[in-house]
């Protein structure tokens, strides 16, 4: 009997698959989740060819593809969803139910909380409704129709969350360590982005309710916030394999989209920089061949299709006009930017011009300025301090008095230190108005010639998920791109 049951159990273990395990390590898999972060195949189609095109940052002629620079309807509007939830929701959904288990893993479990937070909060600023607090658990609940919660629902516990998480750190506690290729496990560089993805949920709130949106703004600064670009959130990318590639770069390369021209710098995004002569644009853009000289940029305007752009008195050769600086913008090797310190000392400006904070609006907005354009080193673009000085006092200075004015100029500077990361750009545009766009008005546009104010769900999502997603519609409004999303009204 007992020399039958050894055989079994030789058995059982010969028969194991290797190659398809039941469990897999919660550090690897946060690793494989921090670098989905940067978007994947999704990030061309959603945050370049919807998000980025509807704030003027970039423009097309294509009209079956990339549709956002025409507003046209797409099911590709679903594509980020799709991707996110495909890719990611499961996996964190994995790492935090399994770390979460152990009270030594609570550094652990703080740190995909704050992740969720980074990844849930651009899927609901681009959808408004979705599934949150029943994503990604068909494997750990048996739930495979998440339902969806409302927006409002998801920011309170969003912001909850990331209170929770900064709060619960335990330095005797282990990390992820070299796991986390963000900040290698370093607590204090954890809390900043937790108190400045809190401030950023917090500004988020100025439209629709002012007062929450103070409340969370001093929570974050009394919390502390990025002190530096050393505290930068950002993913590191290597190449050549897809995974371990900048996604946009990969992208241009694997649909030859600097020879095909199919993504151009919008003549909108350009003009503002090259009115002010801008040091920024030798790191952002180049023509096709590599030529940054910032003389040389071209602009092309949204709106344009084919035939329009066959006719257009600025010139009908696409290899003429500019695209992302091709040796330092679109190298596989090139960082994504999820959150930096510019971005968090621009917010912490328009908290000082809203009397928010004790501190001083206009030394803020030069340190973001300045952080912002120090930050293009990371691209390998070095802009001297002289030029950053010359563009504070002459390019876009920051105004003496007005509280318009200044927050004119705030968002202004929010629209250029966020590019590349188009959902962001988008998403600060809504909330803030501003820079002020003139819209185009293509035919057979969704929108009736106005911008779009969010993405709609995939259309697989109807059969899928229907009742859930016909429900979340009946209390949102149409799933419709003129539909706003509750942080919106």
């Amino acid at each position: 009997m007992f020399t039958s049951m050894a055989c079994t159990k030789e058995l059982e273990e010969i028969n194991v698959n290797p190659n398809t395990p039941t469990y897999v390590s919660p550090d690897p898999l946060f690793t494989t989740i921090q670098m989905w972060s940067s978007g994947q195949e999704s990030v061309r189609r959603g945050s370049i060819g919807f998000c980025m095109m509807f704030v003027q940052q970039t423009a097309s002629t294509k009209t079956d593809d990339l549709q956002g620079d025409k507003y046209l309807q797409s099911d590709n509007a679903g594509t980020f969803f799709s991707t996110e939830y495909s890719s990611l929701a499961k996996n964190i959904e994995a790492v935090m139910s399994d770390v979460k288990k152990d009270p030594v893993n609570i550094n652990k479990y703080a740190m995909i909380r704050i992740w969720r937070v980074l990844v849930m909060h651009q899927l609901t600023d681009l959808y408004g409704s979705v599934p949150y607090s029943q994503a990604g658990k068909g494997f750990t609940e048996n739930i495979y129709s998440p339902a969806y919660d409302d927006q409002q629902a998801i920011y309170t516990d969003m912001l909850k969350e990331l209170e929770e998480a900064a709060a619960s750190f335990d330095d005797s506690k282990p990390t992820f360590g070299p796991a986390d290729v963000v900040y290698q496990g370093k607590i204090q560089q954890w809390k900043r982005l937790a108190y400045s993805l809190m401030l950023r949920l917090g500004m988020r709130l100025t439209k629709v309710d002012a007062a929450a949106a103070e409340t969370w703004v001093k929570k974050a600064i009394a919390g502390g916030v990025m002190e530096g670009n050393e505290d930068i959130c950002l993913l590191p990318h290597e190449g050549p394999n897809q995974d371990q590639s900048n996604p946009i770069s990969y992208s241009f390369y694997k649909f030859n989209l600097v020879e095909l021209g199919d993504i151009k710098i919008s003549k909108t995004f350009l003009d503002f920089l090259q009115q002010s002569a801008d040091p920024r644009i030798p790191a952002y853009m180049s023509l096709p061949d590599g030529n940054s000289a910032p003389a040389n940029q071209k602009g092309l305007p949204n709106g344009l299709d084919a035939n329009s752009f066959a006719n257009y008195p600025g010139g009908n050769n696409l290899s003429t006009y500019s695209t992302f600086n091709v040796t330092k913008i679109l190298p596989l090797s090139a960082p994504t930017f999820m959150l930096t310190y510019a971005e968090v000392e621009l917010m912490l400006a328009e908290a000082a011009v809203r009397h928010w904070t004790a501190g001083d609006a206009a030394t803020l907005y030069k340190n973001a300025v300045t952080a912002s354009m120090q930050q293009q080193s990371l691209y390998g673009v070095t802009i001297d301090n002289n030029a950053i000085n010359t563009y504070l006092q002459t390019g876009k200075p920051f105004p003496a008095t007005g509280t318009d004015a200044q927050l004119r100029v705030i968002n202004e500077q929010y629209w250029v230190a966020t590019f590349m990361n188009g959902i962001e750009s988008y998403a600060n545009w809504r909330r803030s108005g501003y820079p002020v766009l003139t819209p185009v008005n293509y035919p057979g546009n969704a929108t009736s010639g106005v911008i779009p104010r969010r993405l709609t769900y995939p259309s697989g999502e109807y059969s899928a998920n229907g009742k859930n997603l016909k429900d979340a519609v009946a209390k949102q409004g149409a799933d419709s791109y003129t539909t706003r999303v509750w942080w919106d009204k």
